[in-house]
């Protein structure tokens, strides 16, 4: 991603007509206000929005909507629909990183029967808790230290799904390489990546997930992660969910886990509970225990407000507590 497309995310064109329309009212009274035209059947266009304030008191660090990670983010995505083939591709702003606005998604799509064939650069399948902070259910993630699940990287992958089962095979430049979580290594010739999972959802309510990715780096093994979780809906009000994971990457190995229940007290408002747990064979990195309490107020269909509240347990000392307040917005 490059500085680039900083410029190019903000032009508007409902900016331009705006100006448009405040120009012809300058010199009439009744001059009709311009009208956006629509987009085609076959494109659509969402995303989201969200800004937090934070404070972390091991730190005695303060942030505002400075960026510094996901918690403050604009994302618009534009997916075309043309039958069996289907293309989205999406643009990601994030103040203050190194490279804050760039091309997040870009891959086209072709779907016979229960299989789904995919190319370009797409999300990594592992990990229970989302990506986009729009489908996160807290600000933050359960597990800060290990690094075993990756985001983004580009390849071709494969899907299977049915109503009781689903699978997949992700070939790819790398699952861990590149810089941060926005991309992968770019590099096709120095090794590749492989994903795989398998989900079970035959039992109603109930998804069980497994799945790998590998890192094939110039003839070796290079990365490894094992992923499982499950997700059961007790009732209408409650979830439940748990997840382990191995990784090795030769310097470091270890595992991480969560625990995670969330409770709908109304419509509107709901609360998630959840522990995670980092421990690893690594120098100079102290694992970690996080108890976390995170309610969600949703005040329509497009606007929330979610908070977080987390005791963070470094296992060598150091203890410390976050707390959050985001507002999100989607479309």
């Amino acid at each position: 991603m490059k500085n680039k497309y900083h410029r190019n995310l903000f032009r508007n064109p409902l900016l331009a007509l705006a100006l448009a329309s405040g120009m012809a009212h300058a010199g009439t009274a009744e001059v009709a206000a311009p009208v956006a035209p629509a987009s085609p059947e076959w494109l659509s266009v969402s995303g989201y929005a969200g800004i937090a304030y934070t404070y972390n008191d091991n730190t005695n660090n303060e942030t505002f909507a400075d960026g510094g990670s996901p918690l403050d983010a604009v994302k618009v995505g534009f997916t075309g629909d043309f039958g069996a083939i289907g293309a989205y591709t999406s643009l990601f702003y994030v103040p203050g990183q190194a490279d804050e606005a760039g091309i997040l998604d870009a891959y086209l799509t072709y779907k016979t029967g229960d299989f789904t064939f995919t190319a370009g650069k797409y999300l990594s399948w592992l990990g229970y808790e989302a990506f986009d902070l729009v489908n996160m259910t807290q600000l933050t993630y359960a597990n800060n230290v290990l690094g075993a699940i990756p985001a983004y990287h580009m390849g071709l992958k494969v899907d299977y799904s049915t109503d009781i089962w689903g699978a997949g095979l992700n070939v790819s430049d790398s699952i861990r390489g590149g810089t941060g979580f926005f991309e992968g290594d770019e590099d096709f010739s120095n090794g590749l990546g492989y994903e795989a999972y398998v989900s079970y959802k035959g039992i109603d309510k109930l998804t069980v997930w497994a799945g790998l990715g590998i890192d094939d780096t110039d003839g070796l093994v290079t990365s490894q992660t094992y992923d499982l979780w499950a997700s059961y809906a007790l009732t209408d009000k409650l979830t439940v969910a748990a997840e382990i994971v191995f990784h090795d990457r030769g310097a470091v190995e270890g595992f991480q886990a969560l625990a995670y229940a969330q409770y709908a007290f109304t419509d509107k408002f709901s609360t998630v509970f959840r522990f995670g747990t980092d421990s690893q064979d690594a120098v100079g990195v102290s694992d970690e225990n996080r108890y976390t309490v995170s309610p969600t107020y949703a005040f329509n269909e497009n606007f929330l407000l979610r908070s977080e509240l987390t005791y963070i347990q470094a296992h060598t000392g150091g203890d410390g507590v976050f707390s959050g307040i985001q507002a999100v917005l989607k479309f």
